[in-house]
């Protein structure tokens, strides 16, 4: 595997590789644990890191679209995230509040 990327490399081109929804999971999943770094997760995938950025944040959006909005833990109950996590939900929560009042 490392020749045919050594391979690329020198010819210039980068094959392109097609990840499925269960893997796109797990390296989005290992990330947010902290089981693996943004730097270790493109190297291992060999995608660029703007494509895994892609990939948490449409996992994120997937999440709070099917969770119910109106269902509210209280502060005790509520577990904490790791503050990247907490990071990507103010960036798409926060966007999404500001349409409706643009939309006026």
């Amino acid at each position: 595997m490392k020749q045919e990327a050594a391979a690329e490399e020198k010819s210039g081109k980068r094959q392109s590789r097609e990840f499925n929804a269960k893997q796109k999971a797990q390296a989005v999943l290992a990330l947010w644990s902290g089981r693996r770094s943004p730097s270790a997760l493109t190297k291992e995938l060999g995608v660029p890191w703007a494509a895994i950025n892609t990939w948490e944040k449409r996992a994120l959006s997937g999440m709070l679209t099917a969770l119910d909005p109106t269902w509210k833990q209280t502060a005790e109950e509520q577990p904490s995230l790791p503050r990247r996590v907490e990071k990507l939900i103010e960036q798409t929560v926060r966007p999404a509040v500001a349409e409706p009042a643009a939309a006026n």
